[in-house]
């Protein structure tokens, strides 16, 4: 009778799956980057059971700070607020939201936090980022839009009070009025057509 490890290992799933997972084959979709969980403080979020359905786009943030910083605070149980992930600009990624919460970082339009993914990036607007963030940004990016069939395609302009489906910054979510709001993150120095080229 064969073990369980090797029962796992037949379907290539040692480590990742239980028993009852279906059998991966070449065109099984990539499995989730590595993260580290750093959970955010429970007042900082909404609890939720989102999936597929629900989450329709992603939100790209700069910290204006240290990726460990914003991590911390968002376990700070006054923070109020929150994002799903944090890159830091060596690639390092952590996750202190399961994808089906809400997260607090999006404000605006309450679409815009019930319906979107955050993502930070340790960081300033005024500088800079580092190749490793891009790249690991990008894989995470990748991996979200297939598993929440998101388009991989940049949302242009001030997205509308309905709801965009795509990839953003948080300069283009829009206020309760449907204008813009008084963010600049990514910023000026955030390569969007290299970005997206990775995606």
């Amino acid at each position: 009778m064969p073990t369980r490890r090797n029962m796992l290992k037949r379907i290539g799933a040692a480590g990742t799956a239980g028993v009852g997972a279906a059998v991966l084959s070449s065109n099984t979709a990539a499995a989730k980057p590595t993260v580290d969980w750093e959970p955010a403080h429970s007042s900082n979020y909404t609890a939720a059971n989102r999936g597929a359905a629900e989450i329709d786009a992603i939100v790209i943030h700069v910290a204006q700070g240290s990726a460990e910083s914003t991590v911390n605070w968002f376990q700070d149980p006054d923070a109020n607020v929150s994002a799903h992930y944090t890159i830091r600009d060596d690639g390092y990624k952590y996750q202190s939201l399961s994808d089906i919460n809400i997260g607090w970082h999006a404000g605006g339009v309450g679409w815009y936090n019930d319906a979107t993914i955050g993502i930070e990036h340790g960081g300033y607007v005024s500088s800079g980022f580092p190749d490793a963030q891009y790249r690991s940004s990008a894989e995470l990016v990748r991996w979200l839009c297939n598993e929440y069939n998101i388009p991989k395609s940049r949302v242009s302009g001030v997205a509308s009070c309905g709801g965009e489906s795509g990839i953003m910054g948080h300069h283009q979510v829009p206020e309760t009025d449907c204008g813009y709001n008084d963010h600049t993150d990514p910023g000026q120095y955030w390569d969007w057509d290299y970005y997206m080229s990775l995606i």
